[in-house]
């Protein structure tokens, strides 16, 4: 009897991806931004009709049978863009890596080359920089009920398949999820998430390697907010503050994508505000890759031109037949970059 359930979820999930995913494979292009300014970009974002998707399950050729990829994050080398991305398979145990592909051409097409890390946990949220002239990430290590990790530095020792672990920046009782790091000031910053997905903190470092960041005073400085309360991706540093992302899970976990303003944030306080008076990235319901829910961004100006990573997931037959079916969608500069 199991294998026959197994059977027709596996036979509904086909269907299910077929429909969705048919309507967007005439169309799987980045989505061009027409500028090259990053707050333009955002708005312009804002309740786009996206294009289909430009990396799926099957372009992963070497890890069986996928349930998603998610969490995409940019490395960009000139004309060469580096994507890194959660591999998840529920097949697996552990049940997910991060997964690697590299583009030629600014995000039109992309080839897979292997995982860049993966561990005895499950791994997800490759958040990759570069400080220094190093190249570093700080993956999610802790998304398991049970399980309890610090927030783990990495660091490239031949890029873009090999790492090596740093310290561990956060340490402590909490889960720490979907951290980010960035430099404010004279000091190192993290934001984690630490609750139900409703919950932020903070730790701060003079020194990005140092272990066991001190945290911030206020901790949890986000309480009871699952409108924004865990991190979805790379933070934008402005002249006088810092736009952040987080996710909205009020209706479920990873719904919608909220876009916040940080107007403090130094070693006694935390505030911040939304942007926008609704989410910046939600599903486009109905039919098609991203119709259910969005719930990541990575967005960054390089040598003049946008770039950006998103995901989205299916709406309808989702939850009752198939499970999770992320796709990554990217965006970029128009082919001119003469945008406004």
């Amino acid at each position: 009897m199991n294998r026959i359930i197994s059977a027709l979820r596996r036979f509904a999930r086909v269907w299910v991806l077929g429909v969705h995913y048919t309507l967007a494979s005439r169309n799987r292009r980045p989505f061009e931004l027409g500028t090259t300014d990053v707050q333009t970009a955002l708005n312009r974002l804002e309740h786009a009709q996206l294009p289909g998707p430009v990396f799926r399950t099957s372009d992963v050729t070497n890890h069986g049978n996928l349930g998603f990829v998610a969490d995409p994050f940019l490395h960009v080398e000139d004309r060469t863009v580096h994507l890194f991305f959660e591999v998840f398979s529920p097949h697996r145990d552990p049940t997910a890596a991060i997964g690697h592909a590299v583009s030629g051409d600014e995000g039109k097409s992309w080839t897979y080359t292997g995982l860049a890390l993966k561990a005895d946990h499950h791994l997800s949220f490759p958040y990759v920089f570069t400080a220094a002239d190093e190249i570093y990430m700080v993956p999610d290590i802790a998304n398991s009920d049970d399980y309890r990790a610090p927030a783990r530095l990495y660091r490239t020792t031949s890029f873009p398949l090999k790492w090596e672990p740093v310290a561990d920046i956060i340490t402590g009782p909490d889960k720490y999820q979907d951290t980010i790091v960035f430099q404010w000031g004279s000091r190192w910053w993290a934001i984690t998430g630490t609750g139900s997905n409703d919950e932020l903190s903070v730790y701060y470092s003079k020194t990005l390697t140092a272990p066991d960041w001190t945290p911030h005073p206020e901790n949890p400085v986000v309480t009871d907010r699952p409108s924004a309360g865990r991190p979805a991706g790379r933070p934008l540093m402005r002249e006088d503050s810092i736009v952040a992302f987080f996710q909205d899970c009020t209706a479920e976990y990873g719904d919608k994508l909220r876009a916040y303003e940080i107007t403090s944030l130094d070693t006694l306080t935390y505030e911040d505000r939304p942007m926008y008076n609704g989410a910046l990235l939600e599903g486009s319901s109905g039919l098609g890759w991203n119709s259910g829910r969005m719930h990541h961004l990575d967005i960054q100006s390089v040598n003049g031109k946008i770039h950006c990573a998103y995901d989205g997931d299916v709406g309808v037959g989702r939850n009752q037949i198939s499970g999770s079916m992320w796709a990554i969608g990217v965006g970029t500069t128009d082919s001119t970059g003469n945008g406004q």
